[in-house]
């Protein structure tokens, strides 16, 4: 559990720092802002073909291999995109970072859907507050070491260096053991069999997938957006650090919430939190209304994801892999859609206005969540 807790947490470093460092690399590499939206659809789109395979490939590989194989390749992408001269550089990078992403992604949610079911202890979203948690580090990191005078190069350098450490440490661990195998779960499709066969899946995975918005914007252009509006660079990696401590926060709390109220009034909740965060976004010219409205979003969709995955796991037991390949494939959706459509709005009109995104992705959550039962 303390290694599959280490993974969740260097994702979020990973995601935290980047998300930081996506201002300079642009402004470096000479990127436009639609041209970035519009290559973000590669690691999204080679997370979610690999999310998609994700029962066959955990029963036949394992999930400590595809972790191992997760941990390489994404150290790979990091020093990637610290070498990256060109437009075609950074898009390799990026592309290698989606297939490092889908790995691990897929190992550490299904292993611990493994421990939740054998155990019978909801840890899911305990797990995903310490990526939350990597996320805070990183952004705050990332942020400090660039007024310190770093450049982005050597922060990448630093999380390459993580992964060596978190692949050194997975040797030696002995994985949860799984549920008894359902073939007919885990072959091949197997995670879109679910989401046709069960529509309380697909339910479960389109909220995940309204539920990431929040997270897609601000891992993609909170920093932007604020540099923008002429705050410095660390007010933007602080804004960005606040979005996943309030998600910290949130899942930390969520756990309890969701067994006192329901999952139901957890994502109702969940949705009116965005909504009233994406319309704090669009408050014209204020940095602190901007800081505001991210740290809110943190909370309102801190516990979209979890409780989705938690709750779609009990509808097909012993089929921890395709579950999460069904749920997060369509939740990788959101981060398909979503930087694109921001970044060609944003050349249209004003990013500001592709904001309002988020605002739309909470009264997708509250609509979906009202047709839970109770």
């Amino acid at each position: 559990m303390a290694l599959l807790m280490g993974y969740f947490v260097l994702f979020g470093m990973t995601v935290g720092g980047q998300g930081v460092l996506w201002a300079d690399i642009i402004h470096t590499l000479r990127i436009s802002e639609g041209a970035f939206g519009s290559v973000q659809l590669l690691p999204p789109l080679i997370a979610m073909g690999l999310l998609v395979l994700g029962g066959p490939l955990t029963v036949r590989f394992g999930k400590k291999r595809l972790a191992i194989t997760g941990l390489i390749v994404l150290g790979l992408s990091s020093l990637g995109l610290a070498a990256a001269s060109d437009f075609l550089s950074f898009s390799i990078a990026l592309a290698l970072s989606g297939l490092g992403f889908g790995a691990v992604e897929m190992a550490m949610n299904s292993a611990t859907l493994d421990w939740e079911q054998q155990t019978q202890r909801p840890v899911m979203n305990l797990m995903h507050a310490g990526f939350s948690g990597g996320a805070v580090t990183g952004a705050f990191a990332a942020g400090g070491l660039l007024q310190t005078g770093w450049i982005y190069a050597h922060v990448l350098w630093l999380l390459a260096a993580f992964c060596a450490i978190a692949l050194l440490a997975t040797l030696p661990v002995r994985y949860p053991p799984a549920a008894p195998t359902h073939t007919t779960h885990n072959g091949a499709g197997a995670a879109l069999r679910l989401l046709i066969d069960r529509r309380a899946l697909l339910a479960f995975a389109v909220l995940s997938m309204f539920g990431v918005v929040g997270e897609s914007v601000a891992n993609t252009w909170s920093v932007i957006y604020l540099r923008d509006l002429g705050a410095a660079a660390f007010v933007g990696g602080t804004a960005y650090a606040l979005f996943n401590g309030t998600m910290f926060v949130g899942r930390l709390t969520n756990a309890p919430f969701v067994a006192r109220f329901g999952a139901r009034t957890s994502l109702l909740t969940s949705g009116t939190l965005v909504i009233i965060a994406g319309l704090l976004l669009i408050i014209p010219d204020s940095i602190p209304a901007a800081v505001a409205a991210f740290a809110l979003a943190g909370l309102g969709v801190a516990g979209v994801v979890p409780t989705a995955l938690s709750e779609a796991a009990r509808h097909a037991p012993g089929s921890s892999g395709a579950v999460t390949g069904a749920i997060m494939a369509v939740t990788y959706l959101s981060f398909v859609v979503c930087a694109p459509l921001i970044g060609w709005i944003a050349e249209l009109v004003s990013l500001q206005t592709a904001l309002l995104t988020v605002a739309l992705s909470g009264i997708g959550i509250v609509g979906l969540a009202r047709g839970i039962a109770r």
